[in-house]
């Protein structure tokens, strides 16, 4: 050290200098030193740093020492630092003098590798400077920043630095991926010290920071590491950690961040910290992002970044169309409903109200202008614009709804509305039938309105066009809302058609099921429409987690349950599904010799009075909507004859008791008339009084000049009447008490119910049994006082009834309906038998045509991204590394989609095909690229005519370019159709793999599900 930096005293003569030893022997700098030295020992220590100098000036070479020179004189010329000789007065203060030396420059201090010298220098001379000025007040400003705004302040200090740190983030995978050693350059110029996160352990380590680099955070991302701050960050997390919690997070979703940061912390064997959740919480969105942002180049760069474009092909099965299929009734089936179980709490401050009348603060959210939502999710904008569709619903209709008092979602409706604590009341799902995401939509205030389901098909409408079937639990009186909407006109145009799933169908109206109940729509197959309850049962597991998040994060952990759901579980038990329900529709088919055999014993020849007995029930109960036997409402006539029987049993009471009194009163020894005995008689005239005097009041409302006796024609009929009414009360509480049991059985089956519950519920149908049993003799005392008698009910009959269906036939009081052929049990059961196989025959041909949809799709998918991925190994081996792990995300499960096909392909009465087929998308695009070619090549031949005669011209000379690059980028499209007896023989091979295949694991295969 030549002239270090030193510190003293006016009344002192000693001066501490700071500097460094050195190892001679290892000829490097120890530790830093701090001395005392004397006047004498001053003076020694400089004349060492000057001989110091002298020898390395001798050494130094005649560039540096030119260099040297020049910068001296430069400093010399430049300094204000006081003459040498006045370093020796002893009343000037050393320290200030040398450390001003130190930060112009005029002065070296030197440094040891462990550093630290110039900071203890800096840090002394500040704290004297703070102990000159202890006793003087400063004066503080007044800090006018505000913490709602630090999220959005973090999130625009990533989203400023997301096109350096993607990069970074693909390179790290290239690396991981591919095995090779992370690049080193020599042009590092510092090295920073980070606490790294793993999984076992926590430790410090040096990140290298590279000249004309990215950044801190792209530095630390290349090493696969992930910090908890956009600037300057001190902790970074492993990426292994979280993709370990991303994976266990979407397989497991009640695990949240909190608990999985406590078992990070169990594991390193330190406390729990609140901010250590928030530093994973932070790095875990960023992790996401930069996930997301990889998908979204990948897409880019496979051609699939269009609007829509996943939606349009969420399903192989459903989208993935080939040329010469058989045409279907419906080109899709979706299902779509709500979900109440995924709601959030909107933080509020609080308010001075009062305890009795509770009021919401405003919302104390931070601003945050992430989605997270991706393409799954639809805008709060693009459902708002379906709520003045609402009026719809309370508008006078023609078509009249017997199911509306069923539904808790049918009932008040138009005033639906939810806790004013949550923003987010739920989801509205819509799936494909095999239980790909289509669409979902937030619920926001409010319960499930009909601006949802509206929203959901505009959109369903726009991505797949023609012949869609929705089904909906209430599609019903959806179907009335959709007509009277104003996205009514579009779907007649593009023949949507409502549908109401098998489990909610049955607990419909009769008359509804007819028209809506999947056994009886023609061209639904065995499609049960119900797939958004078992997605229900998975995703309601996310509750706890999302009920205190904020928005972005509730919608970040959906659409990530969404995604990991579609591509690892929907997807590798697509041939499961498709194989199950050929299975199922062929044990359906073997039913029909049995009734083939019924139909001959019952004198039917042909299956076409199944249709008419169906239509003759269709009309009669049409016919009970508006005719004498529906519930009918209490009439005049009936309550004067209610008035009358009361009035005569009042008039008998107060008879009775005159007629007690007259008779001991003939006994006047006998006769001592007690308090009690006189008030009942008092009573008994009052009530006949009441009585005569409500009888009265009709008589005169209805202009009855004599009154009516029970021989009277009026009285018989009113009689009637209010029989046929007692007798609808007591079915419909048979009825209601019935639909109570089976609902209540269903929910202490579901999986997730706890003991707690199975007791409470249990419980509950044991008093619901005697309550059956009591309405059960209610109905049969009151259907043997009708004429004629009905028919009387028991135990075992009623807890067999299928829902609802059944007590509507009770409905009608006459005798005819008895002796139609659909009344009788047997006739309904084969009936219902008939159009299940129907049904059946609609399922395999559709199952033949998805089938070859998908073995199609795996075969051309595979072909296509190994192109893609071979395309950028060059240009862009980073890339090509994410769509290789895009291929390998599905293609895992295609073997054994394989296996299942072939397996099913040995079943008796399988009639489809195996074979891949030509997709109707790719051949349109090799014939629009064909079209593109040959115009391009016609205008090559004008442009060279056209060069001929003006050499000159550069714009026909970008024209030809423009069409060398479109036909270079359709060339590996293009070798796929130029020669059909090629692509014959490929197809062939692949076939005779796939049997080798088969053959060898042929008894696995059969194990398989």
């Amino acid at each position: 050290m030549k002239k270090g930096a030193a510190r003293s005293t006016a009344n002192s003569r000693k001066v501490g200098v700071l500097g460094s030893g050195y190892d001679p022997v290892n000829r490097i700098r120890t530790a830093p030193t701090n001395q005392r030295l004397s006047r004498a020992g001053q003076d020694r220590y400089r004349k060492r740093g000057a001989d110091e100098l002298e020898a390395r000036l001798r050494n130094m070479p005649e560039e540096q020492l030119e260099n040297f020179r020049a910068l001296r004189d430069f400093s010399g010329s430049h300094s204000e630092s006081p003459a040498p000789e006045s370093r020796e007065d002893e009343d000037m203060d050393p320290s200030l003098i040398h450390m001003r030396d130190v930060l112009d420059g005029s002065t070296r201090l030197e440094m040891s590798h462990a550093g630290g010298e110039f900071i203890a220098a800096l840090q002394e001379g500040i704290e004297e400077e703070m102990s000159q000025t202890a006793g003087k007040k400063k004066k503080s400003s007044p800090d006018y920043r505000v913490r709602d705004d630090r999220t959005q302040n973090l999130v625009n200090g990533w989203k400023i630095q997301m096109e350096r740190l993607v990069p970074a983030y693909m390179t790290w995978c290239a690396e991981t991926d591919l095995g090779r050693p992370r690049e080193t350059t020599p042009t590092m110029v510092e090295e920073m010290q980070i606490t790294v996160v793993d999984l076992y352990e926590t430790s410090t380590t040096n990140v290298e920071l590279n000249a004309g680099g990215d950044g801190v955070a792209a530095a630390l991302i290349k090493q696969g590491l992930i910090p908890c701050a956009p600037w300057n960050p001190s902790v970074a997390i492993s990426t292994r950690v979280l993709e370990l919690y991303r994976t266990t997070h979407v397989r497991c979703p009640q695990l949240a961040i909190q608990p999985f940061v406590k078992s990070l912390c169990d594991l390193h064997g330190v406390a729990y910290r609140p901010y250590l959740r928030d530093q994973f919480s932070v790095a875990y969105d960023v992790y996401l992002e930069l996930r997301r942002q990889t998908d979204s180049l990948v897409n880019s760069a496979l051609g699939r970044d269009s609007p829509k474009w996943r939606l349009k092909h969420a399903c192989p099965a459903c989208t993935y169309k080939l040329e010469g299929e058989e045409e279907l009734i419906f080109s899709i089936l979706t299902t779509m409903d709500g979900n109440d179980s995924l709601k959030r709490v909107l933080r509020r401050s609080k308010t001075d109200g009062s305890e009795d009348e509770p009021t919401l603060g405003p919302s104390k959210e931070r601003e945050d202008s992430r989605d997270g939502g991706e393409d799954y999710f639809l805008s709060r904008e693009q459902v708002d614009r379906w709520a003045k569709d609402r009026v719809a619903d309370i508008l006078p209709s023609d078509s009249k709804n017997p199911c509306s008092n069923r539904w808790k979602n049918m009932i008040d409706d138009v005033t639906s509305r939810m806790w004013g604590i949550f923003d987010e009341t739920g989801i509205f799902l819509a799936l494909c039938r095999h239980g790909f995401v289509l669409v979902v939509a937030d619920m926001v205030r409010s319960g499930e309105l009909s601006k949802y389901p509206l929203a959901i098909v505009n959109e369903l409408l726009q991505a797949f066009g023609l012949k869609v079937g929705g089904g909906y639990d209430i599609g019903c009186h959806f179907d009335t809302t959709l007509g009277n909407s104003g996205l009514g006109d579009k779907a007649r145009e593009n023949r949507f058609r409502s549908l109401v799933g098998s489990f909610h169908g049955h607990a419909h109206n009769r008359l509804c099921q007819l028209s809506f109940l999947a056994t009886y729509v023609e061209g639904l197959g065995l499609e049960d429409l119900e797939g958004c309850e078992r997605y229900f049962s998975r995703s309601n597991v996310l509750a706890k987690s999302v009920c205190y998040a904020s928005k972005f994060h509730r919608r970040q952990d959906i659409t990530t349950f969404m995604k990991q759901i579609d591509d690892f579980e929907t997807y590798p038990n697509l041939s499961k599904f498709l194989c199950d329900n050929y299975r199922q529709a062929l044990k359906i088919l073997k039913t029909e010799p049995e009734l083939k055999r019924w139909m001959a014993r019952e004198g039917l020849d042909d299956y076409d009075s199944f249709h008419v007995w169906l239509e003759e029930e269709r009309q009669y109960l049409l016919g009970l909507e508006d005719g004498l036997p529906k519930k009918k409402e209490e009439t005049v006539e009936m309550e004067y004859v209610r008035r009358l029987m009361n009035l005569q049993t009042s008039q008998s009471k107060l008879s009775s008791i005159l007629s007690a009194e007259k008779a001991a009163a003939a006994d006047r020894a006998a006769f001592n008339p007690t308090p009690a005995s006189q008030v009942s008689r008092c009573h008994a005239i009052e009530k006949r009084n009441r009585d005569q005097e409500l009888v009265q009041d009709l008589e005169t409302r209805l202009n009855i000049s004599s009154r009516w006796t029970s021989a009277s024609p009026e009285w018989v009929l009113a009689v009637k009447a209010i029989k046929d009414r007692e007798y609808q009360d007591a079915l419909d509480q048979v009825e209601k008490i019935i639909v109570e049991r089976l609902f209540e059985m269903t929910k202490i089956n579901q999986s997730g119910t706890g003991y707690k519950m199975h007791k409470h519920i249990a419980k509950a149908l044991q008093a619901r049994s005697k309550a059956i049993k009591s309405a059960i003799e209610r109905y049969n005392t009151v259907a043997l006082d009708m004429n004629p008698p009905m028919p009387m009910l028991s135990w075992e009959e009623v807890v067999n009834y299928g829902f609802l269906a059944d007590f509507d036939i009770l409905r009608d009081t006459r005798d005819s309906i008895r002796s139609r052929p659909w009344t009788r049990p047997s006739y309904r059961v084969a009936m219902d038998n008939y159009f299940k196989i129907l049904r059946a025959r609609e399922e395999i041909k559709r199952l033949n045509i998805e089938i070859k949809r998908v073995v199609t799709w795996i075969d051309d998918e595979d072909r296509f991204l190994r192109k893609k991925e071979k395309q950028y190994e060059e240009s862009d081996p980073a890339l090509a590394v994410q769509i290789s792990r895009y291929r390998q995300r599905r293609a895992r499960s295609d073997h054994t989609h394989m296996l299942r096909f072939w397996a099913l392909a040995k079943t008796p009465g399988f009639t489809g095909s195996l074979v891949p087929g030509r997709s109707v998308e790719r051949q349109e695009l090799r014939r629009a690229s064909r079209a593109t070619q040959q115009s391009a090549a016609e205008t090559e031949i004008e442009v060279e005519s056209a060069r001929e005669a003006s050499p000159q011209s550069e714009e026909m000379q970008d024209v030809g370019g423009w069409s060398s690059r479109s036909e270079e980028e359709w060339e590996d499209e293009e070798d796929e159709g130029e020669d059909a007896q090629s692509e014959a023989a490929s197809n062939l091979l692949y076939q005779m793999s796939v049997l080798s295949v088969d053959r060898d694991d042929d008894r696995g295969s059969n194990r398989l599900d």
